[in-house]
């Protein structure tokens, strides 16, 4: 029998606990820079539109010489080949699905676009960053269900870490990637899938 009232007070407590984490150190929202790189521009968002070959169309002819490597093109994704970093991998001190490895790759590639245009004198704004987390959400739930055997629990591991990765960048004001440990956001991520998965049972 469930003690709907003390679920309800543990799930509270969880969500409030996250909260605390998420608040502390927290940056405020960035302004949008005034001159864009274009390019960098262009190629993400063919990027997080699943476009390959816009991407390649739009992609910057100095990126490898500012940021020193050469992206690939990996198979295996709905659209077809996706644009990737090839030493890209999802760094995580958890252990996550293998199958969230490409999604992890194309979007380092996003992120080391963001570093790209800053790096070049034309930094994006907080769109860029939002679109490419959101793009990653979707291909962690992608992986989850259209692969042909799935890890338990494939879809709460899939909202954790995407949590987690949006909760650094709100952090960090949706500007320029920044290393953290992403502990902190792990648990407090965590905490809010544990909190709604126990306010959703108390419902029933």
């Amino acid at each position: 029998m469930i003690n709907r009232p003390a679920t309800r007070r543990v799930a509270a407590a969880a969500l409030l606990g996250a909260g605390a984490v998420l608040c502390i150190g927290a940056a405020s929202p960035a302004s949008t820079a005034t001159t864009e790189n274009p390019a960098a521009a262009a190629t993400i968002t063919a990027l997080v539109a699943d476009d390959t070959a816009g991407a390649l169309a739009a992609f910057p002819d100095d990126f490898v010489t500012v940021m020193g490597y050469h992206p690939m093109l990996e198979p295996g994704f709905a659209s077809g080949e996706a644009l990737i970093d090839p030493d890209g991998d999802c760094s995580s001190p958890i252990s996550l699905p293998p199958q969230f490895e490409p999604a992890c790759r194309i979007h380092d590639l996003g992120y080391d676009l963001l570093r790209y245009a800053r790096d070049t004198g034309g930094e994006l704004g907080p769109q860029a960053r939002r679109e490419l987390d959101a793009q990653l959400q979707r291909n962690f739930t992608a992986a989850c269900t259209t692969e042909a055997w799935v890890e338990p629990r494939c879809d709460v591991m899939a909202g954790i870490a995407s949590a987690a990765v949006q909760i650094n960048s709100w952090r960090q004001g949706y500007r320029l990637p920044e290393s953290e440990s992403p502990m902190p956001y792990l648990a407090a991520a965590g905490a809010v899938v544990a909190g709604g998965t126990f306010l959703r049972r108390a419902h029933r």
